[in-house]
């Protein structure tokens, strides 16, 4: 990711609610689907951990070891200032060995232009145990790239299906997937749509930033409407998110 996107990520993901949302839907999504050894020591790595937001408040069991990995130095200093046990290392080539872990997320990570999408799932394949499982998300629609997308170097966006061919042809099982964050589809559409590209890439900006108290409750409070008709088996065939919940056979 553009390295100087780093401190504003570390600033905003703590009580943003995007982020905060989003890790109530991954432990909804461990939940639903526990790995294949549930005891209280799983062993967790986030692959593209960034500045460890997500490390540090995804609710888990309190004896889950945690750890993180991503090539960025930058934004190993940061998750370090959250004493989170973090390395160095790509996801294509992950520093541990076969069958180490029962959990390992990837989240907006296969979108980035310098990952290799096909080699990253299935060094998350080789670092799963068997009946592990992999949470995945990224970038929902090719056609919604915006300068948000050229802040953070993505290089696409997906499409449900696209996704799902990739983690058959790494040899992972897809045990769920669908689109999130579909009640904001309709209005970030028509904001994107009215913004087009501009300006070269080094004077863009991601819409990364920290959110007022009444944001956070407006639009978690419509995430949390979502996520309830979801649990009631309502989902809209789009969102701006493709999210997955994927296993080792």
């Amino acid at each position: 990711m553009n390295p100087r996107e780093y401190e504003a990520l570390f600033e905003t993901e703590d009580l943003h609610w995007w982020f905060v949302a989003l890790r109530r839907e991954i432990a909804r999504a461990i939940e639903r689907h526990p790995p294949g050894r549930p005891h209280a020591g799983a062993q967790w790595l986030d692959a593209g951990s960034g500045t460890g937001g997500l490390l540090a408040h995804l609710e888990l069991g309190q004896e889950t070891t945690r750890a993180g990995v991503d090539e960025s130095l930058d934004a190993l200093a940061l998750a370090r200032k959250r004493r989170l046990a973090v390395a160095a290392g790509s996801v294509t080539s992950l520093p541990f060995p076969d069958e180490s872990f029962d959990l390992v997320t990837s989240i907006d990570v296969l979108c980035h232009r310098d990952v290799e999408k096909l080699p990253a799932l299935t060094e998350a394949r080789r670092c799963l145990r068997t009946g592990g499982i992999l949470v995945l998300q990224v970038p929902a629609f090719d056609w919604l790239v915006s300068e948000h997308d050229r802040a953070v170097w993505t290089d696409r966006r997906f499409r449900r299906r696209e996704v799902e061919r990739l983690i058959r042809d790494s040899g992972l099982v897809v045990r769920e997937s669908f689109y999130r964050i579909g009640l904001l589809f309709p209005a970030v559409v028509l904001a994107r749509l009215a913004k087009r590209r501009s300006g070269p890439e080094r004077d863009v900006r991601s819409q990364v930033r920290p959110a007022t108290p009444l944001t956070n409750l407006l639009f978690g409070g419509l995430l949390r409407l979502e996520a309830t008709a979801a649990a009631a088996g309502l989902r809209l065939p789009f969102g701006l998110s493709v999210f997955c919940v994927v296993q080792k056979p």
